[in-house]
């Protein structure tokens, strides 16, 4: 027998000393508060070695710090196995409980010194010497259940010594020792729990937690990912692949990018080698073509200064001519206003007063005179006054004269200077026309060549170059594009090509590996069936006549075991072999059998042992291991030819699926190109229409203009010839009116002088008379004539006072006569001159004009030349500091090394070819490429996001979805463009497919497995009914009864509705696509919303496993007296208080004692204890019964009350108190006080 016969406290749990035997039934009493919990914990720990599990309140001391708060607190238990005892010592080591088992009882001495104090454990040691053997520090709890249960298999064997039992499945002992306790709530969980742990040691349960974690793990996931490649938008169109897509040609674009940024980078390079050979040449140039600048700019400033001296010639006498003119204008003004015609009439009449004044004085002598005779005075006078009048006569005859030879002479000067003036008008004009002839002979020469020019122009194509250029350009990139699609189409063939012999390749790698497979599984399965009988057997081993011979019947192989059929007889259970005593005929080694004797030596039949056994079956175990390896090896051998096949083969197909990205990426560009360069030739074409039309146009503007210019100088050579006849008209009529103004002043002039004489003949005659008639009358008087004389005097003083005027005024007439002479009468020959001088001067500033616009052009051309090189130089200038400025920017990082390479290519070559593109342009597309590159990788990165947003960090294909570096997004794409191309989204729905199949299947079996145990568990229950109505002694509890139902258990549930769907589809399963949307699709869809809910709830729960106990419900039937619980699944729906108390303690037993006798086969001979800190609540009749109950079971009860209640029906009556302590009056310590140790009424 085996049992735990006492405990000891030793300075543990205010308890200074106490032993307490345990080997019967126990009862302690006392009120609250004074120990009995602690006591009864530390029984428990014995049992469950479970510091959390004791019930300790959190509020109060730790385990290990109430029950050993000393060196020197110790609690030991004291077993008795086979009457032998051994001692388990308790105390604290390092801060924490550990045990040690020691080969002894327990002794007092060991412990307690002679003055009554506790040992340190180095004083127990010396006090355990040589005799007593023990164990080192037992520090885990897990190995201490171990030793004492019995499940030792992983330790020392001198532990095993140590077992109350030998059991692998102990765990419901301390659990249910813990729950009657702990007064927990006894679920019929517990009860199946045991239930089931009574069937056999190993543990029925299906590992939920590998579903979800391994089978299931991720299994929606899974199949969410995968379904996200089938999934259609609104559009018809499945939005993960637009998405890939969208990543791919980012990516590819970002690739070509890259590509096109490495050519700029030549580019560049190239570029700045070509303005470093350049650059000391186009100097040169510079300065050679300024100089004929310079001397082009000065010739043209000497023309421009010679015309300048020449017009200013021309212009000052011009001003000459002008000043001329105004003088002659200003001159006459002034004389008219001296009234100068008058004067010089006045002046005129000069002689003749002088002539008039001499004979008037004449007279007058005469008449003063004294004559010798009136005769000869008369005489002389009439004499005097007839030579007067022809003196007078003959002046106004001169008058005449010189009137007539001044007409004469004025006359012909007029005549030769109006001949002078036509022809110098002629002459003036003369070359205006000869220049407008030979511009209107030039402008028929223009005319003729624009006509000619413009029939040429129907005929001619304008910026031919540049539309054939773009022809040619969208003739090459149609080419490219059908070149690259010829190649993508062939690039397609090849790839299916290279796919179906990659697939017959790998078709047949598989069917010649499948064929050795079966082989060797065929081999395995063989002994897989031999080692299942073997095993059964072994583990029937204990229960079967095979186990009841080998333990009671010496040498049995040899006799019975010649002649029993090892398959249907030796491995049975319920034979129930008895061993009868041998007569006295018999001995050991006799030969009969049911009363018949054989010859067994005849027949050769050997029993194998359960070592033959074992070794059989790891012979088994071996072979299947060999073969599992050489299937191993096969399947590795297999993996790594389908590896090399798919290395070999993805090369392939990753070359040829580049060649389609870059031809496609080609197509792309030259699309592109090809738009751009028909709109550049459709710009070409409209250019050149235009052109052509504007130059027309021009022509017809030029031709317009000639012909208004014909016109004009048409016009104007009319114009001229008119102005030339209107000139000389207007000159003849102002010679004949300036003759005829002469010729009236002549005439005039004459008349004037005639009509003088006749008047001064008259006068004269009348003188005559009246001095014939003075004479006769003198002749009669003989006096003077004063009358006369007066009148002379009279007429003297007239004359000399007009004299005294002309000579006042004849400087003024010389003057004017001067004047007229030089200025006056010259005026219209200064107008003339003036009107030649003038169209000289325009005429020499047409011609200005003309020279100058010649030399502006030559200028203008050798400027452009300065100006072409000198804009060359600072494109140069400018590419070189863009260059500068470049190298300092973070994008000439990024391309510093190819820069720096192809620049020392440069360096080592001899010719650079010319790069027209400026450095400033390529560095603009650089830049643009660049920063086009950043987008295009951020597109690239919001694509991946969106892409990878759609799948969880453990999705189904190992997609990455976070990511640190930006080589991680591109290794993303390059990974992703592989996995499109290589369609590997069909591997993945392959084995997605088969592994669907696998998990239903593999749930089917193992709900099936679990399922299978229903019969054995209603066998089970069955007796346990039977056991309550046999042995019960509760008059109370009239009957109790269980009884199983269907699982409420969600998961339970879930995995029967999967196991009955696998069972009606099993020929569909995996055969079909997941994603299909016909029947068997359906199908499919419900099983996957099967294992989402039942992963869903795995994951809800957070369990593990599910156990066998979970299969099914258990429900409770109580007649207590004559109320019936009806079935009830919690004992706390049953009758009163008292009535649960007793129900869960009566099942509590029962389950311990089924527990108990299924824990260990080999030996029931032990006793377990059941602790009930709540027995004050039943009746002492029932308290009776309930101890017989649990007796007659082999388990003791201590119990825990107030007060005592029936002290003989307990072996053992402690009572707990509390006293103060002698050393600390604030500290109570309890006291244990053994009331009474009887022989009890009941079975102890």
């Amino acid at each position: 027998m085996k049992y735990l016969n006492k405990i000891i406290f030793i300075n543990s749990a205010s308890v200074k000393y106490a032993e307490i035997g345990l080997n019967g039934n126990v009862h302690l009493i006392g009120t609250q508060g004074v120990g009995k919990s602690t006591l009864l914990r530390a029984i428990l720990f014995f049992y469950n070695a479970n510091k959390n599990k004791l019930g300790i309140p959190s509020k109060k001391k730790r385990f290990d710090d109430y029950y050993f708060e000393y060196q020197n607190s110790y609690i030991i238990y004291e077993v008795i196995k086979d009457n032998i005892p051994f001692s388990i010592l308790a105390y604290k080591v390092n801060g924490k409980v550990a045990f040690r088992f020691f080969k002894s009882e327990y002794k007092r001495t060991l412990f307690i010194d002679q003055n009554g104090k506790a040992e340190n454990w180095e004083g127990i040691r010396r006090n355990f010497g040589k005799d007593i053997h023990y164990t080192k520090i037992i520090s885990s709890y897990e190995e201490y259940r171990k030793i004492l249960y019995g499940d030792n298999k992983s330790l020392n064997s001198e532990f095993k010594q140590y077992a109350l039992m030998d059991s692998k499945q102990y765990q419901n002992i301390p659990r249910t020792i813990q729950n009657v306790l702990l007064n927990a709530n006894l679920e019929a969980k517990d009860i199946k729990d045991t239930i089931i742990s009574s069937i056999s040691e190993n543990e029925f349960k299906i590992d939920i937690e590998n579903y979800s974690k391994t089978h299931l793990k991720d299994f929606e996931t899974q199949i969410k990912d995968i379904n996200l490649w089938f999934k259609k938008n609104r559009k018809g169109e499945i939005t993960i692949r637009n998405q890939a897509n969208a990543i791919i040609n980012t990516y590819q674009t970002l690739s070509y990018l890259k590509k096109d940024i490495l050519k700029l980078t030549v580019d560049l390079a190239n570029r700045l080698q070509y303005i470093k050979n350049e650059n000391p040449n186009l100097s040169v140039s510079l300065s050679n073509e300024k100089n004929k600048l310079s001397v082009l700019s000065d010739k043209k400033e000497n023309l421009k200064n010679v015309h300048k001296k020449r017009e200013q010639d021309i212009i000052s006498d011009i001003k000459v001519l002008d000043n001329k003119i105004k003088e002659a204008k200003h001159e006459l003004i002034k004389y008219e206003n001296q009234n100068i015609y008058t004067l010089i009439e006045k002046v005129a009449q000069k002689d003749t007063l002088t002539n008039e004044k001499e004979a008037k004085i004449n007279e007058k002598q005469l008449l003063t005179s004294q004559f010798s005779g009136i005769t000869e005075k008369y005489k002389h006078l009439i004499s005097q006054n007839k030579n007067q009048y022809n003196q007078f006569e003959n002046d106004k005859n001169a008058d005449i004269n010189l009137a007539k030879s001044t007409f004469s002479d004025e006359k012909s000067a007029i005549d030769i200077f109006y001949n002078d003036v036509i022809a110098k008008i002629k002459l003036a004009n003369q070359e205006e026309i000869t220049k407008n002839n030979n511009e209107l002979k030039l402008l028929i020469d223009n005319e003729n060549n624009i006509k000619r020019k413009k029939a040429e122009l129907k005929h001619k194509i304008f910026f031919d170059d540049e539309i054939k250029n773009c022809k040619n350009v969208k003739t090459t990139l149609k080419k490219e594009i059908s070149d690259a699609k010829t190649e993508i189409s062939n690039a397609n063939k090849e790839i299916k090509i290279v796919r179906k012999e990659w697939e017959l390749e790998e078709a047949k790698i598989n069917e010649k590996v499948k064929n050795i497979l079966e082989k060797k599984q065929e081999n395995q399965q063989k002994n897989s069936n031999e080692i299942t009988p073997i095993q059964n057997n072994l583990k029937e081993n204990k229960s079967s006549l095979y186990g009841w011979l080998n333990d009671t019947i010496p040498n049995w192989k040899n006799t019975i075991g010649k002649v029993i059929d090892e398959k249907n007889v030796l491995f049975q259970t319920n034979l129930n072999p008895k061993k009868l005593e041998l007569t006295k005929n018999l001995d050991q080694n006799n030969t009969n059998f049911f009363g018949i004797e054989l010859n067994l030596n005849a027949i050769d039949n050997h029993i194998k042992t359960v070592e033959e056994y074992q070794e059989e079956i790891e012979n088994l175990t071996q072979k299947n291991v060999d073969i599992q390896n050489e299937i191993d090896k096969i399947n590795e051998d297999k993996n790594n030819d389908l590896k090399n096949l798919k290395i070999k083969f993805r090369k392939k197909l990753s070359a040829l699926n580049d060649s389609i990205s870059e031809n496609e990426y080609i197509i792309s560009i030259n699309n592109q190109k090809l738009k751009t360069t028909k709109i550049t030739l459709d710009e070409w074409i409209e250019k050149s229409a235009s052109e052509k039309t504007k130059i027309l146009q021009e022509k017809e503007e030029s031709l317009a203009k000639i012909y208004s210019e014909k016109d004009t100088f048409t016009t104007n050579l009319e114009r001229i010839e008119k102005a030339i006849t209107r000139e000389i008209s207007i000159k003849k009529n102002k010679k004949k009116t300036q003759i005829d103004s002469i010729e009236n002043i002549k005439n005039t002039a004459i008349q004037k002088c005639k009509n003088a004489i006749s008047k001064e003949k008259t006068t004269s005659d009348n003188r005559i008379k009246e001095l014939e008639k003075q004479q006769n009358s003198e002749l009669e008087t003989k006096g003077a004539d004063n009358k006369r004389i007066s009148e002379i005097e009279k007429r003297v003083s007239e004359i000399e006072n007009n004299l005294t005027f002309i000579k006042e005024n004849e400087t003024s007439v010389i003057e004017y006569q001067k004047d007229k002479r030089e200025l006056f009468d010259k005026v219209p020959e200064f107008k003339i001159s003036k009107a030649d001088f003038v169209k000289k001067q325009n005429s020499l500033v047409k011609e200005q004009k003309i020279e100058q616009h010649k030399f502006d052009e030559k200028v203008k051309h050798q400027q452009e030349k300065v100006q072409i090189i000198d804009t060359k130089i600072k494109e140069f200038n400018t590419d070189l500091e863009k260059f500068n400025t470049f190298k300092t920017t973070d994008i000439f990082l990024t391309i510093e090394d190819s820069f720096s390479k192809k620049n020392q290519e440069n360096n080592t070559e001899i010719n650079i070819s010319k790069i027209t593109i400026s450095a400033v342009l390529i560095i603009e597309e650089l830049t643009q490429k660049y920063y086009g590159s950043i987008q295009k990788f951020k597109d690239l990165q919001q694509n991946i996001n969106l892409f990878t947003g759609n799948f969880e960090e453990q999705n189904i294909f190992k997609f990455k979805i976070n990511f640190n570096e930006d080589a991680e997004f591109y290794d993303f794409a390059m990974t992703l463009k592989e996995f499109i191309n290589e369609d590997k989204i069909k591997e993945f729905e392959k084995r997605v497919n088969e592994h669907f199949a696998s998990i239903i299947e593999q749930i089917a079996r193992d709900t099936k497995e679990i399922l299978s145990k229903e019969t054995e568990i209603e066998k089970i229950i069955r007796k346990i009914n039977t056991d309550f109505r046999t042995k019960n002694f509760v008059e109370a509890i009239k009957n109790m009864e269980m009884r199983t139902q269907e699982s409420s258990n969600i998961i339970v549930k879930l995995l029967i509705e999967i196991k009955n769907f696998n069972d009606e589809n099993s020929n569909l399963l995996g055969k079909e696509n997941l994603f299909t949307t016909n029947e068997s699709g359906n199908k499919n869809n419900k099983a996957i919303d099967l294992l989402k809910q039942l992963v869903k709830e795995i994951n809800k729960s957070k369990k593990s496993s599910l156990t066998l106990s979970e299969s099914f419900d258990l429900q409770f039937r109580i007649v207590e007296n004559d109320n019936d619980s009806g079935w009830v699944e919690k004992l706390s729906n049953v009758g009163s208080e008292g009535t649960d108390v007793l129900a869960k303690a009566m099942i509590n037993i029962s389950l311990l004692n089924v527990f108990k006798n299924n824990a260990s086969k080999k030996d029931e001979n032990f006793k377990l204890h059941c602790m009930m800190d709540e027995i004050g609540r039943l009746h002492p009749n029932n308290i009776k019964g309930i101890l017989g109950f649990a007796n007659q079971r082999n388990i003791l009860l201590i119990n825990g009350s107030p007060t005592s209640q029936n002290a003989t029906n307990y072996k053992y009556t402690y009572r707990l108190s509390k006293e103060q302590s002698k050393n600390d009056h604030k500290k109570y310590i309890t006291k244990i006080t053994q009331l009474v140790k009887v022989t009890a009424k009941v079975l102890n």
